[in-house]
C-alpha cells in the first residue's frame, strides 16, 4: 500500500501536471530533460506502449504508455533513470531521493510550461517546417533539371573521358615503348649467341 501511496502523494503535489502528451512531444521531451540535468541517453532506449502495460524508467531503458503517461509521469521515468545511471549508490526505487529528483524535475518542467502546451507548440511547428521541407524535396525531385544544367553535367563527363583517355594514350606509349626495348634487347641476345 505504501508503494500506491507513494503515487497518490505525487499526483497530489504535481496536479498541474495532467494530462497526456504525444509520443514526438515525449521524445522531444525526455531528450530537453535529460540534457538539462546532465544526463546522457547515449545508452538509453526511449519507447512507447499503450494498453494495460506500465510506463517505466531504469539505467537502459524509459518506456512511455502513451493511454496515459503525462509530463509527471515523464519526469517519474526520467528521474528513475537518473537514479540508477548517474546515482548508483541508491537502495530502493521510490525513496526520499527519487522525491526530490521528481520533484526538481517537475519544477522545471512548470517553469518550462510545457503542462499548458509550450512544447507541444513547438513539436508542431517543427512538423509543419519538416512537411515543408519534405514537399519542396519531393518536387524538386519531381521536376526534371534545366537542359543547362544537363548540358553542364554532360561537358563535365567528356573532360573527365577525354582525361581518362590522355591518361590511358600515354600509359599505351610507355608500354610499348617498354616493350620494344625489350624485344631489340632478346633480338641482341639471340644474335651474340654461338
Amino acid at each position: 500500500m505504501a508503494y500506491l501511496k507513494y503515487y497518490d502523494d505525487e499526483r497530489e503535489r504535481w496536479a498541474a501536471l495532467k494530462g497526456r502528451v504525444g509520443q514526438a512531444e515525449a521524445r522531444l521531451g525526455v531528450q530537453l530533460l535529460a540534457r538539462q540535468f546532465g544526463l546522457s541517453l547515449k545508452y538509453v532506449a526511449i519507447k512507447f506502449t499503450r494498453g494495460r502495460r506500465h510506463s517505466k524508467g531504469g539505467r537502459h531503458v524509459i518506456i512511455l504508455n502513451l493511454d496515459w503517461a503525462g509530463w509527471r509521469t515523464i519526469a517519474h521515468e526520467v528521474a528513475h533513470t537518473y537514479q540508477a545511471s548517474k546515482l548508483k549508490t541508491f537502495t530502493r526505487w521510490h525513496c526520499k531521493q527519487h522525491r526530490k529528483l521528481t520533484d526538481r524535475f517537475c519544477a522545471w518542467l512548470v517553469e518550462q510550461g510545457w503542462h499548458q502546451g509550450a512544447l507541444a507548440h513547438e513539436v508542431a511547428l517543427a512538423e509543419i517546417e519538416r512537411e515543408k521541407r519534405e514537399h519542396e524535396d519531393r518536387k524538386a525531385a519531381a521536376t526534371p533539371p534545366p537542359i543547362e544544367h544537363r548540358i553542364e553535367r554532360r561537358e563535365a563527363q567528356v573532360r573527365r573521358l577525354e582525361t581518362r583517355i590522355k591518361a590511358l594514350t600515354t600509359r599505351l606509349k610507355t608500354a610499348r615503348r617498354s616493350l620494344s626495348a625489350l624485344q631489340r634487347v632478346k633480338a641482341k641476345q639471340e644474335r651474340s649467341e654461338p
